[in-house]
């Protein structure tokens, strides 16, 4: 294996030469490192570490990726995190339910809060139930043209029908209903059984919910309003009443917006509901407890490596607990004499549910443990191996004393030959 090796290059010119205090790449360094490079490679033939160390560092990689993905989703900056889900919570779904924007930062998406809402009345769509006729007997409108006004937040819609002899009262509705739904107006028709066997009604819906969706039926010139009943209004049309906070508002519909437009509330059904927008409980719990999970797996990965990994990386992971120990206490979260986190689910799950800002301060705040953790695994994921390997400890040293040992000569010939060729 070449000694430039496994990990980020660690035999670099930044690494190796630092301690004779080279911190640049000019010509005359680098032909004595490349040539000095080549001799140790040649010599050696083998790799640096030890078979055990090389596996342990190439599973502290896999450890810091593992619990790094576990500490951003706790943090409060990051896309994914629990912090920023944004879910409504209804105490009662028969008055409303809701859903809101999820945040991308501590700026963006639907605010936590928790609103009163009352619902007085549901917003409803105008509907007209014509007579029960029945529905084989001959037409009880007229024959001939029949033209109808359908009148829709003042706006008139004139339409038309044909009787001829032998219709039926059924095929007279059919073709009522037909001209209505053809026209598309804002207002639907369609036939209904009537609770007599045989009989049928016209019944006319309007397409929206509220008083601006109202409408009036009547006659223009035959019969075919008042003969069928279509002008009797079953249902009037009404708009949303509520209350947020105990300030009185309307709607034309049953969906309505909180915080901008960032929570849409659905009204269900009359009566009273608080609603709560706030991160999911239970995702939340699930993330802490994900968490710990991979603090432990890196506690004991350390712990089973300690011939092999620096003692520094142990210490500072223990050091963000011990930052933290009086918080996680009062969450239940503990740690065990084998330095391993342990979790009281029902005083966690109590936690989340009664103090969520103390626990995003102590993961996701500015100093929080998640931060401090996935800063220090982004740190030792885009660092050198030879930082956390014990077996490279002196390993910088001697390979400086190679090469003042196989270059002095290779070094003097250089200096020479560049002299030469400026005084020639």
């Amino acid at each position: 294996m070449q000694v430039t090796g496994t990990y980020n290059n660690y035999l670099s010119v930044t690494n190796l030469l630092s301690p004779l205090g080279v911190r640049g790449s000019g010509t005359l360094v680098m032909q004595v490192f490349s040539s000095a490079m080549k001799n140790l490679q040649d010599k050696t033939n083998q790799q640096i570490f030890s078979q055990e160390s090389d596996a342990a560092l190439k599973q502290l990689y896999n450890e810091v990726s593992n619990l790094n993905s576990q500490a951003e989703k706790l943090t409060l900056t990051d896309f994914y995190s629990v912090f920023n889900d944004r879910t409504p919570t209804s105490s009662d779904p028969n008055v409303l339910t809701a859903t809101a924007v999820d945040a991308f930062s501590p700026d963006s998406g639907a605010a936590e809060a928790t609103y009163n809402v009352s619902v007085t009345d549901l917003a409803l769509a105008q509907e007209n139930t014509g007579l029960a006729l029945n529905a084989a007997d001959p037409s009880v409108v007229n024959l001939g043209s029949n033209t109808f006004n359908i009148n829709i937040n003042g706006q008139d819609h004139e339409l038309g029908i044909e009787v001829v002899d032998g219709d039926t009262n059924e095929a007279v509705l059919q073709k009522m209903a037909a001209a209505i739904n053809d026209a598309s107006i804002g207002v639907t028709a369609q036939i209904t059984n009537g609770s007599v066997d045989g009989t049928q009604h016209l019944v006319i819906t309007a397409d929206q919910t509220g008083t601006a969706s109202s409408f009036a039926v009547s006659d223009i010139s035959g019969n075919a309003v008042t003969a069928t009943g279509a002008d009797t209004v079953s249902t009037a049309a009404q708009n949303a009443a509520y209350t947020v906070d105990g300030t009185g508002y309307t709607s034309e519909t049953n969906t309505i917006y909180l915080d901008d437009g960032l929570v849409t509330v659905n009204l269900k059904g009359t009566g009273e509901a608080i609603l709560t927008v706030a991160p999911d409980q239970n995702e939340v719990k699930d993330a802490i407890t994900a968490f710990v999970s991979e603090i432990n797996s890196f506690i004991g990965f350390l712990e089973n490596n300690s011939d092999y990994i620096q003692d520094e990386v142990l210490s500072s992971v223990n050091s963000f607990i011990a930052k933290h120990r009086g918080e996680l206490e009062s969450f239940g979260i503990t740690q065990a004499e084998d330095g391993k986190l342990v979790i009281d689910t029902d005083k966690l799950g109590t936690a989340v549910r009664d103090n969520l800002s103390d626990i995003k301060d102590t993961f996701g705040g500015l100093d929080g443990l998640a931060i401090q953790t996935k800063n220090y695994t982004s740190h030792i994921a885009t660092d050198s191996p030879l930082n956390y390997a014990k077996e490279a400890e002196g390993m910088s040293m001697n390979f400086v004393d190679y090469i003042y040992d196989t270059s002095a000569t290779m070094l003097e010939g250089i200096v020479q030959g560049m002299l030469l060729n400026t005084f020639g």
